[in-house]
């Protein structure tokens, strides 16, 4: 039984990556902080996930 997990490569994984540091910093300055203008920093990490998930899929056909 060798049935491979797709694993997204290139640049999805760039993108789920870099959105879940961007998201993460975003999320703790502002928690940090205090400062809510900041979540808007975290919502545009969530973006680049879904855009990365979304490349992911693209590749995969639609297969998860």
């Amino acid at each position: 039984m060798s049935n491979q997990t797709p694993t997204p490569k290139g640049l999805a994984l760039v993108l789920i990556l870099t959105g879940i540091t961007v998201a993460l910093a975003g999320a703790l300055a502002t928690l940090a902080t205090g400062h809510r203008p900041l979540m808007v920093v975290a919502a545009v990490g969530f973006a680049l996930q879904l855009a990365g998930w979304m490349a992911h899929g693209r590749r995969n056909g639609g297969a998860a």
